[in-house]
């Protein structure tokens, strides 16, 4: 089969008719390459480079040590992500169905919750940047500001339904719309880049100082790495109709491709953005700074794709919603539940943009959703590749342990600043003592994969 090949059950501009069933053998297409255009669809969008410059526009890092930073916070997450992709063609089950082997039943259903809210709250985030390039695209084709900012509930409901049409329809609309839709944000990046290439301070250095410039270092690595495994859930929601034959390496492969070489890319131009204008970056973003400083024939498709781009990585958003929201045992078709999802993630993204700082918002979501899933995954990994299955009481005990350990860890001042300005935590000793770095997702990791380790061989 060809990579665009199809079956009845799954076919484009169709109502995919599975849903959280396993995909029969029969009906399996298409080839691991498909992963790496998929997750390059996913992560060739504006949030990719809002990420990345959170590193200098806030965190203090430079434009070359930010850039190893993101290599290897994405690269540390995409690797995860790969390896939980080998689920899919394994079982032909999405990644939380998935996971009733391991956790059992009823261990399944947290997953399951917190997943929902994963994807209920990244349509709300990916809803509300697309607004906000709709704003300053307005304004770039000559719409007063103060005339543009009025437009931004109406894209927001407009983006919200456009990004449920299509999830509604499933699999393989969204891997064809992902998959030309990269491509053609990644053109129109690169032309904006090479524009803008002179204005930019490409030797600019930390700004953090002594003890604070590893803490900001590894809060940059672990800002790249939350925004990968924040997808972890989702992960064979999007290989299971591959052949069970499919390659390990390639399956595991592709993904990491997919993820990393669009961070990379766009890495480099979001911690470049804010050298143009820093002053402008740190109050009103870098959609600002494009605006302000890019020629409008090219500023104007940029921001139609970054429209776009956030539509498509919402069609995974809702889709995975509408997954989870059937593996809790609501008795709705996929499509119905894709729709609900889609609603209430507009309804958040709606209220997100009254009442937030959408970058401090930003942070924050980053931070706090994906706090569990490092924990799950290496679980979950450990299960698959090392025991060949799993322990349901041992395989519990151990993701809750390692994520309730990772609380220790997070930098609640950085997140609830704020709100809570000089505010204390009972954690604000180890905070200051690693001068502000959050360390929660590789606390997590390393204490879950331990405690489920112990946990098997006491508990046999």
């Amino acid at each position: 089969m060809t990579d665009l090949d199809e079956v009845p059950s799954d076919a484009f501009l169709k109502v995919e008719t599975h849903g959280i069933d396993a995909i029969p053998d029969a009906e399996r297409h298409g080839h691991p390459r498909e992963l790496g255009f998929l997750w390059a669809g996913a992560f060739v969008n504006y949030a990719s480079l809002l990420t990345a410059s959170l590193l200098t526009t806030y965190y203090g890092l430079g434009v070359w040590d930010g850039l190893l930073a993101v290599l290897i916070g994405t690269l540390a997450g995409a690797v995860i992500l790969g390896l939980l992709s080998n689920t899919g063609p394994n079982s032909g089950q999405p990644q939380i169905v998935f996971t009733r082997r391991i956790f059992g039943n009823r261990g399944a259903y947290p997953g399951a919750v917190l997943t929902l809210f994963l994807g209920v709250g990244w349509f709300a985030v990916d809803t509300v940047i697309a607004a906000l390039a709709g704003v300053q695209l307005l304004q770039v084709a000559g719409v007063r500001p103060e005339f543009a900012a009025k437009f931004l509930f109406p894209w927001v409901l407009v983006i919200g339904a456009v990004s449920v049409i299509v999830a509604v329809y499933g699999h393989r609309t969204i891997k064809i719309f992902e998959t030309f839709g990269a491509v053609a944000f990644a053109l129109f990046s690169l032309m904006l880049f090479a524009l803008l290439a002179g204005q930019m301070h490409w030797t600019a250095g930390a700004t953090a100082t002594a003890g604070d410039y590893p803490g900001a270092f590894v809060l940059g690595v672990m800002s790249c790495f939350a925004l990968v495994a924040s997808w972890y859930p989702f992960a064979s929601d999007y290989s299971r109709y591959l052949p069970a034959t499919s390659s390990v390496r390639a399956v595991t492969w592709w993904p990491i491709v997919g993820v990393t070489l669009p961070m990379i890319l766009l890495g480099l131009f979001g911690l470049l953005l804010p050298t143009i204008d820093p002053k402008l970056a740190s109050q009103s973003g870098v959609l600002a700074v494009i605006t302000q400083h890019a020629p409008a024939a090219v500023a104007v498709p940029f921001f139609a794709f970054v429209i776009l781009g956030e539509i498509w990585a919402n069609y995974l958003d809702v889709y995975t919603a509408g997954l989870v929201t059937q593996t809790l045992g609501i008795r709705l078709k996929r499509w119905q539940t894709a729709l609900a999802a889609g609603i209430l993630g507009a309804a958040i993204a709606t209220v997100a943009v009254v009442i937030w700082d959408f970058h401090l918002f930003y942070q924050d979501f980053l931070i706090l959703t994906y706090l569990w899933a490092p924990a799950w995954a290496a679980v979950v990994l450990l299960s698959f590749f090392v025991f060949g299955k799993g322990k349901a009481r041992p395989a519990v005990l151990a993701w809750v342990f390692g994520t309730a350990v990772s609380f220790a860890f997070v930098n609640y001042p950085n997140l609830f600043a704020a709100a809570f300005p000089g505010a204390h935590y009972p954690n604000q000793f180890l905070i200051d003592a690693l001068h502000g770095a959050d360390t929660s997702g590789i606390a997590s990791v390393v204490v879950s994969a331990a405690t489920y380790l112990v946990l098997r061989r006491v508990m046999a």
